[in-house]
């Protein structure tokens, strides 16, 4: 039986500042959907295709099996409060990256804190010299996925250097056709402006495969996910995906930003030298926009930064508390904050 909440139980949510207002004493629907670089992901065991020696019980990271369990343990207490503003059911839908590889999400979905929700997972190994790769796991109580595929990105300033692939899931969520783009764009290794080539490379791949599934079905919902190592006002958001702000403004061949606002607020999902970026990115396509929420429609968007996944002390208090620094356990949760919206549709009667 499908689960609907009514506006009572979200009504305090939708006043926040970019949220959208939903009417008084409706029933809804209400699905998350949600995106985390949760931070090298790896297992204790050897892949002697990959190049996981740091995170082997004798590499640098000394990644031994409680560390890996603790690892766990922390990634699953986020993911069940994240979006329990909305739903007790947590994410629907969860794009990932820095995963190694499909058994880490297996060993994630059967923690303690999640198991209830049965989430399943999908993983297409890629290239990426680290053996990382982006994922989306699901509750199959909500999305029935269809078909998944990955494309290759090759990088313009290093064509010997592997990086990863941008991974597409199709699939129906509450019966309706969505299909989600889960990206982790290459890094700014070498400084932004000389990398910069490489991340439009990846924008115009990914745009390249939002229009041809918009070609063959003009209404079906998109959301374009993903840790860009770019900021929502960069070239490659901006110019190459064509994103803007302002829902009074839709336009049918861009795609609505809903961080953006929150960037140029200051918020943030990573810091480094006292400097906060949203690299970490939900674009969502006009069919998703807000207006009558017959269908599942954007009402919401939020940072899980609660202050347990916030470093408390030192140089480094406020910003995301990560597992690993330099080779030295910090025991916490990631370097990035997770990201999610709310997604709503009347409930018929």
């Amino acid at each position: 039986m499908k689960r609907y909440w009514s506006l009572l139980f979200v009504s305090f949510f939708v006043s926040f500042t970019f949220a959208q207002k939903l009417e008084k004493g409706t029933n809804y629907h209400i699905v998350v959907v949600g995106f985390w670089n949760v931070e090298n992901l790896y297992d204790t065991i050897d892949d002697p295709k990959k190049d996981d020696q740091e995170f082997l019980p004798n590499g640098t990271n000394l990644w031994n099996t409680s560390r890996y369990l603790r690892k766990l343990d922390h990634l699953a207490e986020v993911i069940k409060q994240m979006g329990e503003e909305f739903t007790p059911d947590g994410p629907a839908v969860l794009g990932m990256c820095e995963i190694e590889n499909i058994n880490v999400l297996k060993d994630l979905a059967k923690q303690e804190k999640i198991a209830n929700r049965n989430y399943q997972a999908i993983l297409i190994e890629g290239p990426d010299a680290r053996g990382v790769d982006p994922a989306l796991m699901y509750n199959p109580k909500y999305f029935k996925p269809e078909k998944s595929v990955s494309y290759h990105v090759k990088l313009v300033t290093d064509s010997a250097h592997k990086t990863r692939d941008i991974l597409v899931v199709y699939g129906k969520l509450l019966g309706e056709p969505f299909a989600f783009l889960v990206n982790h764009w290459p890094s700014r290794r070498g400084g932004e402006e000389a990398s910069r080539p490489n991340r439009i490379a990846a924008a115009k791949i990914a745009r390249h495969i939002a229009d041809s599934i918009t070609a063959s079905n003009p209404n079906i919902k998109i959301m374009i996910m993903g840790d860009y190592n770019d900021d929502p006002i960069n070239e490659s958001i901006k110019k190459y995906i064509r994103t803007y702000d302002d829902l009074k403004r839709t336009r049918d061949d861009e795609f609505f930003n809903p961080m953006e606002k929150l960037y140029k607020k200051g918020i943030g999902t990573l810091a480094y030298q006292d400097q906060w970026n949203l690299f970490d990115q939900i674009l969502i396509n006009k069919p998703l926009l807000p207006s009558d929420y017959s269908t599942l429609q954007y009402f919401d968007v939020k940072i899980f930064n609660k202050p347990f996944v916030r470093n408390d002390f030192g140089n480094f208090r406020g910003y995301p508390f990560r597992t690993i620094v330099g080779g030295n356990y910090q025991g916490g949760y990631s370097d990035h904050f997770a990201v999610y919206v709310g997604l709503a549709r009347k409930v018929k009667k």
